[in-house]
Formats: C-alpha cells, structure tokens, sequence
C-alpha cells in the first residue's frame, strides 16, 4: 500500500476562567480542568486506530500551530504559562508526571534532559511564556508573549492514539480572570507501510514504553 499525506488536527476550547479562592485554583466552563493549584489542564485523544489495523506508521514532516486572539488576565502575579504536548503514551495523571510539567514549566519541558519522559514519545511541544504589557488601555490585562519554544522528536509511531495535553500556570488570587483564545494544532505528514521488521520493532518500542507509565 502507498504513502498517503494527511494532516492531524488537534483544537482547543478558549479559556474563559475565573479564580476560586476556595479551591485555589482556576474555574473554566469550557472544558478546561482545575489543576493542581493556579494550574489548567486539556486533553484530548487523536484516534489513529483504523490505519494501525492496517499496519500503517504515521510520520511527522512539519507541524503548525495557531491562537489567533489575546490572552488577558488580572492576576498580579507577572507570567503566564503554556505548554501543548502531543505524546505517542499517555501522561498518567496518578504519578507524577503531569504535576512534574508544570512545576518545571520555563526550565525542563517533557523529553529534555532532566524529566521523566523519553524524547522519542514526545511527537510534539510548544511552550509560551507571557508577560503584561500595560501599554495597551484598549486591552486590560494584556499579556504579551515574551518568550515561545517547540520540541519534540517528530517520532513515526505506529501507535493506536496519539495523547494531547495543555497546561496553563497562572498564580491568581480570588476573582481574577483569565482568558486564552481556542487553538488549532496541525502535524502534517503521512501514513505509510514499513518492512515487517522495523515495524514489530517499533510496536515493541511502544509497548515496552506504555508499561513505564504508572
């Protein structure tokens, strides 16, 4: 069977979060999570399943990604943070794994030397770090972006999902709000068929990975 060029989508809701005080954390009503404390989190899951019945590896040639909108929040606390990762194991939420990315977002992103993941599982990632800009009257709140990254191995996987993760880091205090515009991510590239080799190869790589999420 031939190559066939596809592109993967991931979308996500818009943040439209007010801080609770009695949770300390942030409240949205858009499907983004309460996490940890100051903390959001959205996932989502990209079903590959009917091309792994059909023994096809999907490999990533180029990625995009797109928020067009403005990211305001009345915190006090000067940053705000986001990370997107796109992983070919899931990032299980009993351990620490999650609780990891966030508490080492700016310093150690998921894959990197220093963090419980391994490179090649971590298909794609970005990370954004905004700052206020008080400049701007016509936008309260306006946070700039200061400081933006990718990574991630672009990997083929032969996997069934592939896993999407969102954090966002904000300190708040009672009754800030928070808003973030919804986002689109593309990973272009296609599915195709390998030798019978390499791909049991790479079946028993990702299987032998998964055991390590606890």
């Amino acid at each position: 069977m031939e190559g066939r060029n596809e592109t993967l989508v991931v979308m996500t809701p818009n943040v439209d979060a007010v801080y609770n005080a009695g949770i300390a954390g942030w409240l949205d009503p858009n499907g983004n999570e309460t996490f940890l404390t100051d903390s959001l989190l959205y996932t989502s899951v990209l079903d590959l399943s009917g091309w792994a019945k059909l023994k096809m590896t999907f490999g990533t040639v180029q990625s995009q990604f797109q928020d067009p909108g403005v990211y305001t929040t009345t915190s006090t606390a000067g940053k705000l943070e986001v990370v997107d990762i796109i992983s070919s194991i899931p990032l299980a939420r009993s351990s620490p794994q999650l609780a990891n990315i966030v508490n080492n977002m700016g310093s150690k992103a998921p894959g990197m030397l220093g963090t419980g993941q391994d490179f090649s599982t971590i298909i794609y990632g970005n990370y954004r770090l905004y700052v206020p800009n008080t400049s701007l009257g016509a936008f309260p709140g306006f946070m700039q972006l200061l400081s933006s990254g990718t990574f991630g191995s672009k990997e083929p996987t032969a996997a069934e999902n592939l896993y999407f993760y969102r954090l966002v880091k904000c300190v708040g205090a009672a009754g800030d709000t928070l808003t973030i515009p919804a986002s689109r991510i593309g990973l272009f590239g296609a599915f195709y068929q390998e030798g019978d080799k390499a791909y049991m190869m790479r079946l028993k790589r990702s299987y032998e990975l998964q055991q390590l999420v606890d």
